[in-house]
């Protein structure tokens, strides 16, 4: 072993923190001293005296820096989790066209059975009828699908979201209520 590396182990064995220049002294005085005296120079190199204020203390060579937890962020209030998305379907609105092209096709219709009084009273069923079974027919051709995102809040409530599109968010999906949306995190 040289006298460089003996003066280092001779330092970092100490039990009491040395400072940085203590270390490098004792190198600088292992390194000019003649071999045969390298057994005396660690001894000698260690003084006893305080360190000056100005060096900055060395840390033993067991010490390592111990990796601290990251800080837990607080709650989210807005955070939560999906529990349910469900679609479903709104009737639209109907103009009237659906029901009078149903009570005329449907008066036509009624005018073709019987006669007589009987034929009056089909052709006014079917003008009723159609008339009513064409305003049902528009509204369900103008039906819309909308759907609903349920979240669970993490801070204990619950709030419903309405979209009039696909949200594209699934059960147990971690998201964030901001501004009426649920956003994924």
């Amino acid at each position: 072993m040289n006298n460089a590396r003996r003066a280092r182990i001779a330092c970092l064995a100490l039990i009491l923190p040395l400072s940085l220049g203590a270390c490098r002294d004792e190198k600088d005085s292992a390194a000019e001293t003649p071999a045969e005296n390298t057994a005396a120079a660690p001894a000698q190199a260690i003084d006893p005296a305080p360190a000056p204020a100005t060096r900055t203390p060395a840390r033993p060579a067991e010490a390592v820096p111990v990796a601290q937890a990251p800080a837990t962020a607080p709650p989210c209030a807005d955070c939560g989790t999906v529990t349910d998305v469900r679609s479903y379907q709104v009737k639209g609105d109907a103009s009237g066209v659906g029901a009078a092209v149903g009570a005329v096709a449907g008066g036509l219709l009624g005018n073709q059975i019987g006669g007589g009084s009987g034929k009056k009273i089909a052709t006014v069923a079917g003008v009723v009828g159609g008339g009513l079974a064409g305003h049902e027919i528009e509204k369900r051709r103008n039906t819309d699908t909308r759907w609903e995102v349920t979240v669970q809040l993490d801070n204990g409530g619950t709030t419903t979201i309405p979209y009039s599109q696909a949200p594209g968010l699934s059960v147990g999906q971690k998201v964030r209520v901001v501004n009426g949306q649920a956003l994924p995190l």
